[in-house]
């Protein structure tokens, strides 16, 4: 029986850290939050006349949305994966239209190192869709497939509660669109700094 008592003991001083250690991971499990931001879509018309011409545009406009995601830490380093819904606002102008943005949905896996107990570092990647509608005169709405690179801070407030600034880049590719003289080429580009808050279960 002593020998019984002995091993369990032993057992619980050596799970004793362990638990201790899960108890530090102040970045493991799930997650959901909100979203709000700034973001500038930057748009380039080139022309296929001969010499070709490039028009280019941007605008500016507010984002909204939440968030939902699980992150696993190990040691200092934090890996992650997120799926974002956002609305958005905002318009490029064209001499001949202009092309107003919608949601965007982002699904991505981020990577980061805590730089402090409470402190994370990440960079973050992945794909985006987005909508755009072309405007004045009316034309088409499509989805647009891309990608979205960012780097941004969160840090932990309370034991269920952290707080997040980050900046994104997105690129959804190039469209062809009928012109005179032949296809003009619209390319598209967003930049975007989003602050958030993630509640964590």
């Amino acid at each position: 029986m002593s020998r019984i008592m002995f091993a369990v003991l032993a057992a619980a001083t050596l799970a004793a850290p362990a638990l201790a250690a899960d108890g530090d991971k102040t970045f493991q499990g799930p997650f959901i939050g909100g979203q709000i931001g700034w973001q500038q879509d930057r748009q380039s018309l080139t022309t296929g006349t001969v010499p070709p011409a490039t028009a280019r545009a941007s605008g500016d406009g507010f984002a909204y949305g939440g968030q939902i995601g699980y992150d696993f830490q190990i040691g200092k380093a934090v890996l992650g994966v997120e799926t974002s819904l956002t609305g958005r606002t905002g318009r490029t102008d064209f001499a001949a239209f202009d092309v107003e943005q919608g949601r965007t949905i982002n699904v991505t896996g981020r990577a980061g190192w805590l730089i402090t107990p409470e402190g994370l570092l990440y960079a973050r990647g992945g794909y985006s869709n987005a909508r755009f509608s072309i405007a004045n005169p009316a034309g088409p709405a499509e989805n647009r497939d891309g990608y979205l690179l960012g780097v941004g801070y969160e840090h932990k407030l309370s034991r269920n509660i952290s707080a997040r600034l980050e900046y994104n880049y997105a690129d959804y590719g190039n469209d062809i669109l009928p012109g005179a003289g032949g296809p003009n080429t619209l390319n598209y580009h967003r930049h975007a700094v989003m602050t958030g808050v993630n509640f964590r279960f």
